[in-house]
């Protein structure tokens, strides 16, 4: 799973942990239409912002990454 780092105000850890891992799956299968609204809620998703939360800089890029379908793409 993708690691983010922490910040004192940033993205509820559990609620990005669970979105990641489901749209990673998605992303992951041979179901096009699993992939193609797991990219749709990538644009969609907001995350409630939390004490110790992740990085809302490295989790948006991310999200920008699965809504292209390259989720390990580093660009």
């Amino acid at each position: 799973m993708t690691q983010f780092a922490t910040e004192f105000r940033g993205y509820d850890r559990p609620e990005v942990d669970k979105f990641v891992q489901t749209a990673n799956d998605a992303i992951a299968s041979n179901d096009p239409a699993r992939r193609s609204r797991a990219q749709a809620d990538a644009k969609a998703v907001s995350f409630r912002v939390t004490l110790r939360g992740y990085n809302r800089r490295e989790v948006d890029h991310y999200l920008r990454r699965i809504a292209k379908g390259r989720p390990d793409d580093r660009t």
